[in-house]
């Protein structure tokens, strides 16, 4: 029953009691009030009841403030997936014969490097006729050619390039000069090593071995065409024979000695480059 309402029915009450006279005590109390002040104060009792919640019959709704827990939803941290991508193996090269490496596929080309047995280096690519790789040269900046009949190459090997040889150098092989020279016997059991000095003039050949002690070994040849090969005779103090010379790179020859009994390895080196492997060449 809404608020109006009560007071409405509390006021009628008050002016039926007054007009009949409804039991109104008759001294004392409430009779020395005036109607006014009897009104007054039964309103005033009837918002005290409705105040305290004793009026019978009331409607009134008792609203419950309820406060709401908010209930926090976790937010879910995606962890990004990492993607490793996988080092492309690099092929690599080794030899069972310690193996020079060229500026070409062939020994007219310059001798610029050599993989030794034992040592690995990396293939960038190969001869189209597939009988050479083209690998970061060991001893020094840049690629050389190195033939692979000794080679083994592990690693992926499809995707290297296809290397055109390179023009073959004009031959510009000069004999003259100071020499290292080497005389080695096939079956390993004896090397020596000599000062030669060699001499030119057009295609004639002349060569002076210093043995020590004031013995030489002399030595006359000729000159091939295309200057890479010579070929001629030796004397000695105790022996007489053959020779001959196959140019190698800039700074190497190699070939044999024939005393008439044995053949042996006949080879030399200047500038730093080193004994040729294998020096014996027929």
């Amino acid at each position: 029953m809404g608020k109006k309402r009560r007071l409405i029915i509390g006021v009628t009450f008050l002016l039926l009691c007054i007009l009949s006279a409804c039991n109104l005590p008759s001294a004392g109390g409430d009779a020395d009030l005036s109607v006014e002040e009897l009104a007054a104060t039964y309103q005033q009792q009837t918002l005290n009841a409705q105040a305290s919640g004793e009026e019978d019959g009331s409607d009134d709704a008792v609203i419950a403030t309820s406060t709401a827990t908010e209930t926090l939803t976790p937010t879910l941290t995606l962890t990004p997936t990492i993607t490793l991508t996988p080092t492309l193996e690099k092929p690599m090269v080794s030899v069972s014969v310690d193996t020079n490496c060229r500026t070409g596929p062939g020994k007219i080309y310059d001798w610029i490097g050599a993989l030794l047995t034992g040592e690995q280096a990396q293939v960038v690519g190969q001869s189209m006729d597939g009988q050479y790789w083209i690998i970061k040269n060991p001893d020094r900046a840049g690629e050389c050619w190195l033939w692979g009949n000794y080679a083994t190459v592990k690693g992926p090997t499809d995707a290297l390039p296809k290397y055109t040889p390179p023009p073959t150098p004009t031959p510009a092989f000069n004999w003259e000069g100071a020499w290292t020279t080497y005389n080695v016997d096939p079956g390993g059991m004896w090397s020596l090593t000599y000062s030669m000095t060699i001499s030119v003039n057009g295609k004639n050949f002349t060569g002076v071995v210093d043995l020590g002690g004031g013995d030489v070994i002399d030595m006359s040849g000729t000159i091939s065409d295309d200057n890479l090969t010579v070929s001629g005779n030796w004397t000695s103090p105790w022996l007489t024979g053959t020779f001959e010379f196959f140019a190698l790179g800039a700074n190497q020859y190699q070939g044999n000695g024939d005393n008439g009994t044995d053949i042996f390895g006949w080879c030399g080196s200047r500038s730093g480059a080193g004994q040729p492997s294998p020096c014996l060449k027929n």
